[in-house]
């Protein structure tokens, strides 16, 4: 670490200036290196189900500088052109990572994504924004989350009439039409939570052995079949704790994502694997989709690849 003090007034404006460059310089190693990082998909590989919970959890950077990190760099890769107006200031992380965005939102093509970035380079985020939110198709949502207290979060959303109106039928539901708001979403999450966890909830209640007697006997009687019969789904259900069970082989991380959970065959079905316990595992789309490009390789995935 330097001693600044002892550093002259100019050499000290000098070597900010270094150090400004520097910065930029990194951010967009930082962006190609993400870019390979996606492309091989390897925060997946890591234990990981998205890129953006890789550069959030494993790069330590906070949640809005990974979106802004990830935004920036799937542009970059769709839009060529903007690695240049990175390198030469026209472009910032932040505008960048708006444009991005905007550029997903509404599906631009990539040479109305480029008209977009020749319109907006070199000018200041908040005219950026003017520019994005005059050319938006799509109504514009705007939801902030903000930590009051160690125990309270305020939340912000726009919503419609029909959001105002389901809110009024759950408190005249629950006969009081002053209930707060936080009571009636409260109350509607917990209905659904309820719901979908007496969906998913195991179907085959027997002692740990018993399931594997039920897998081997469902397998043999659907031979030839895709449909994995419900007490098999139940008894993987059971196993993973509805948690998907990808585990990076390097650093035995195991993937923590809960959502989107599939059935993946550990022999693919279309290979002849069969539908016992040990052929199946339960997981996240992105590590589903790492299995299927290392069983069928990536040439043949790339279609069903997004960027």
């Amino acid at each position: 670490m330097k001693n600044l003090i002892s550093f002259s007034n100019d050499l000290l404006l000098s070597e900010t200036q270094q150090a400004a460059l520097n910065e930029k310089a990194a951010t967009l190693v930082l962006l190609e290196h993400l870019a390979e990082i996606d492309r091989r998909r390897l925060y997946a590989v890591r234990g990981y189900s998205s890129l953006w919970e890789y550069v959030h959890k494993a790069l330590q950077y906070s949640e809005s500088q990974a979106y802004d990190r990830v935004s920036a760099m799937r542009l970059m890769v769709r839009v060529p052109e903007v690695k240049e107006e990175l390198q030469s200031g026209k472009l910032t992380l932040t505008t960048t990572a708006k444009l991005g965005a905007h550029v997903r939102r509404e599906n631009l093509r990539p040479e109305a994504a480029i008209a977009l970035l020749r319109e907006v380079s070199g000018k200041p985020s908040r005219e950026v924004e003017r520019v994005l939110v005059a050319q938006s198709t799509a109504p514009r949502k705007i939801e902030q989350v903000k930590a009051i207290t160690p125990e309270r979060t305020r939340i912000t959303i726009e919503v419609d009439r029909e959001f105002l109106e389901l809110v009024q039928k759950v408190k005249d539901l629950k006969g009081n039409p002053a209930l707060a708001h936080q009571d009636v979403f409260k109350a509607a999450m917990q209905e659904f939570v309820k719901r979908r966890e007496r969906t998913c909830a195991p179907e085959v209640k027997t002692t740990p052995s018993k399931p594997l007697v039920v897998a081997e006997q469902s397998q043999q009687t659907t031979m030839g079949s895709r449909y994995i019969p419900a007490g098999l789904r139940s008894f993987v259900r059971m196993r993973s704790n509805d948690r998907c069970e990808y585990v990076d082989p390097a650093t035995r991380r195991r993937c923590e994502s809960k959502s989107g959970l599939q059935f993946e065959h550990c022999k693919p079905f279309a290979k002849g694997g069969g539908h016992s316990p040990e052929n199946l595992r339960h997981y996240c789309k992105a590590h589903n989709t790492l299995a299927a490009i290392e069983q069928y390789g990536r040439a043949k995935m790339q279609p069903y690849l997004r960027l």
